[in-house]
């Protein structure tokens, strides 16, 4: 694979906070001072700290998470936003249009940074493999070692959503490279099982790791930079969540529904109740198990969804907001509706990403990556009681400021969580994974459905990087 032609250059270890390196250019001028860089990151427990924040980094650029893989491109496509004009940056990708030069950077630069955070995880753990553990104190050899392969399988499980086919329209095809050395070597093409596989593989060890990650131990105050704020990594609550997703992806309820109670049942976790907080916590970060830490966010989403804003900005007609969230339904206002949309007569843009003045702490800077509501929406879908399915659902309503609503059976229960994925999870990114899982013949509803039934694959197929293609990005050649 291409992704190998380029190693030099994605080994190159973003680091941040406390350490600053120099830059990807020089990092491989020559072996010998490769090897003196290298050497020195890694001479200490802290410098395995700052290289895994450097994976962080790269999770958190525009280019992936911070922006176009989460408010971006798959809102898009999921027709959230209203866009009429060509000119505007995501118009091609709301019409599924990934062949177009506009269009075709963005999809590539997903491929490329994920799987340039892919090669800096696995640069740490070969590492590690090869370090002193008397250098690492507490239990921060687990620690690093459970959040990489955590990291890993987080990762390659989204290059998998977004570039191989569902587990419903062939799990079978081989369609991307599980990557677990930092080698120059083609690394073979796998299935959607196989990478789940794969994925499911790194996570239990990672857990197994985690056991004793900080963020479950509630009565110990902890002074190392690096064990606190733990949603802000791939912690213990995240692996969890991780398999739960998984799992369910796979179409395996039995395991899905295993994962997912363990953070629906447990004891330190809980929906909110303050409704009025969400006002100044509009990603409503007490829910979050997983979120990246982007110290610059305001600057590309002020240009997005500020009211303020000139010109292409996102944002949806409010007649359709209205109709995502039930305004007319008679069982509630929702939260989420009221407390995390700005809306101007007849437009609403999302206000969740916007730094505003009285906001609490936690509530800016921050991405959402893996929620607990989730974890109640897989029970709900992997039970076989349909009372228990309706009562997790009916929690996150309660927590959304929402009466009761009562789910006849299954087929109702999917009906409503793919509506409801829209509404938890707006410019997060997640529905167009629900519409791929459920290899939808349609997305969106009312007068913004798109019928795709002739073109699912294109549709839900994102293409591989034209360089890829070139170097043998199939699976017949790369087998």
């Amino acid at each position: 694979m291409n992704i190998m032609k380029n190693i030099k250059k994605y080994i190159c270890v973003l680091v941040g906070l406390l350490t600053l390196l120099t830059s990807c250019e020089s990092w491989f001028d020559v072996d010998p001072r490769t090897e003196i860089k290298e050497k020195d990151l890694f001479k200490n427990e802290n410098g395995f700290f700052d290289a895994l924040i450097g994976v962080y980094s790269i999770m958190a650029r525009p280019a992936l998470y911070g922006d176009e893989l989460t408010m971006g491109a798959p809102e898009a496509i999921v027709q959230n936003y209203s866009i009429g004009s060509s000119a505007h940056p995501l118009y091609y990708m709301m019409k599924f249009d990934y062949e177009n030069t506009r269009v075709r950077p963005t999809i590539s630069a997903f491929w490329t940074n994920l799987y340039e955070a892919v090669v800096n995880v696995n640069n740490v753990l070969e590492n590690l493999e090869k370090a002193d553990k008397k250098m690492f104190s507490d239990n921060n050899y687990e620690l690093i070692k459970g959040e990489a392969l955590a990291l890993r399988a987080y990762l390659h499980f989204d290059v998998l959503r977004l570039f191989g086919p569902s587990f419903k329209m062939d799990k079978t095809r081989k369609c991307i490279p599980y990557v677990t050395t930092v080698s120059k070597k083609n690394t073979p093409y796998s299935s959607p099982e196989e990478v789940v596989t794969l994925c499911i593989k790194d996570l239990e060890e990672a857990a197994s790791l985690l056991v004793d990650d900080p963020i479950v131990k509630k009565d110990v105050s902890e002074d190392n930079i690096y064990r606190m704020n733990r949603t802000t990594r791939m912690n213990l609550y995240a692996v969890q969540a991780e398999m739960a997703r998984i799992y369910h992806y796979a179409g395996d309820k039995t395991n899905a529904l295993k994962y997912a109670l363990m953070l629906v049942e447990s004891k330190e976790l809980a929906l909110i109740t303050d409704m009025q907080g969400v006002k100044k916590d509009r990603v409503i970060s007490s829910e979050l198990l997983f979120a990246l830490f982007v110290d610059n966010l305001s600057s590309w989403a002020d240009d997005h969804f500020s009211q303020s804003s000139m010109g292409y900005d996102y944002l949806q007609l409010t007649y359709y907001l209205e109709e995502f969230f039930d305004k007319n339904a008679g069982l509630g206002n929702d939260i989420r509706y009221d407390s995390q949309f700005d809306i101007v007569d007849y437009n609403g843009k999302l206000s969740k990403y916007l730094s505003k003045t009285g906001d609490s702490y936690y509530a800016k800077y921050r991405v959402p990556m893996l929620r607990l509501s989730e974890m109640y929406y897989i029970a709900a879908e992997s039970t076989t009681d349909i009372d228990k399915a309706s009562d997790w659902l009916n929690q996150v309503r309660q927590a959304r400021a929402l009466e009761q609503k009562s789910f006849a059976d299954f087929d109702a229960v999917e009906t409503y969580l793919t509506a409801e994925y829209r509404r938890e999870f707006y410019g997060e990114g997640q529905l167009f994974y629900r519409y791929k899982w459920l290899d939808s013949n349609t997305i969106a509803e009312g007068y913004l459905v798109q019928n795709i039934t002739s073109r699912k694959e294109e549709v839900y197929v994102l293409p591989l990087p034209e360089q890829e293609e070139d170097f043998g990005g199939t699976a017949s050649q790369n087998n």
